[in-house]
């Protein structure tokens, strides 16, 4: 049986760092989710779009999990993406996972057909994974992402799924960007844990009973997202929301990974954090040191900023909604 949804759940899709070998660098990657935790993260999702996740192989994969949860990491906060375009292998990932008794694993349709994908096709995808997975104890986050997939999870879809496989079926991740259809998501489905991919959203919809954001900016601004995910409403997130779009305008100069990486290095004091798995490259040294800096003075000037919604929230007696 699945878990109840919980309002306020941060989860960082975490970033992965890459040995020169072009290998998943488990002993970094424990250390930075030890640091993620250390400011109030919830979870980690590994090997996601932000974690570069189908570059790797199975084997790269499955073995990033077990080091993760020998280091003394609960597997209850870790969400593993299993996307892979080999349907055996995203059946070989989620058995893995769900071995482990990990929070949920993360799925999107396959990026490589983008056009002609009907409903039932959709449908038919999800259907085969868990039945060929073949464990009663999956937990399922559908993840609707069309501008990568090309696929936009209908409600339609959704519902045939919830009926078909209750319990298996536990949540959603909407990166489409459209916080209509997300709010859709959330009163349509209220037995299931709906999270958002897009920050901005997330004073607007927590009333409505979002289940939280799994995101990849808390890679580089956990603090600043801890406090976003518990802002009860759109009127108390305003002023955060705008320093949020301002943020926004330093990350959207270069591509998102790169820049993510480059403030990570600079965070962790460690230059090994740059590498990168191809086609993507590392920005140069004067893109870098634009972005880091930009980066460290929007940090900086937000500091009275959350004191003052930490202070707020801790006065507030609004509660989450959950509307059926």
């Amino acid at each position: 049986m699945s878990l109840p949804p919980r309002s306020g759940y941060l989860s960082t899709a975490i970033a992965t760092p890459v040995t020169a070998n072009l290998r998943p660098d488990s002993e970094r990657l424990i250390a930075f989710a030890r640091h993620l935790f250390d400011q109030g993260i919830d979870g980690i999702t590994i090997f996601g779009t932000t974690g570069e996740g189908p570059e790797f192989c199975v084997r790269d994969r499955m073995a990033m999990l077990d080091a993760l949860i020998s280091a003394g990491i609960e597997p209850q906060r870790i969400t593993v993406s299993v996307g892979a375009l080999a349907f055996e292998d995203v059946v070989t990932l989620a058995r893995h996972a769900t071995g482990h008794g990990v929070h949920g694993c993360l799925l999107m349709t396959p990026c490589m057909y983008r056009g002609g994908i009907t409903d039932d096709g959709v449908f038919e995808y999800y259907r085969q994974v868990i039945e060929r997975t073949g464990r009663n104890d999956l937990r399922l986050f559908v993840y609707n992402f069309p501008d990568i997939s090309g696929v936009t999870i209908s409600l339609r879809v959704l519902r045939r799924l919830v009926e078909k496989y209750p319990g298996i079926i536990t949540g959603l991740k909407d990166s489409g960007g459209d916080p209509g259809l997300t709010r859709q998501y959330i009163l349509s489905f209220a037995d299931l844990s709906i999270y958002t991919g897009n920050e901005v959203d997330l004073p607007e919809l927590n009333p409505l009973g979002l289940a939280g954001t799994i995101c990849g900016l808390a890679n580089i601004m956990p603090a600043f997202m801890r406090t976003l995910v518990d802002i009860p409403n759109s009127y108390e997130g305003r002023p955060l929301v705008e320093s949020l779009r301002g943020v926004d305008a330093v990350l959207s100069r270069y591509p998102f990974i790169p820049s993510a990486k480059a403030i990570i290095a600079d965070t962790m004091s460690d230059p090994d954090w740059l590498r990168l798995m191809p086609p993507m490259a590392q920005l140069p040294a004067v893109q870098r040191a634009q972005v880091v800096g930009a980066f460290r003075k929007w940090d900086t000037s937000v500091a009275d900023l959350l004191h003052a919604s930490d202070d707020a929230a801790s006065t507030s007696n609004v509660t989450p909604i959950r509307i059926a």
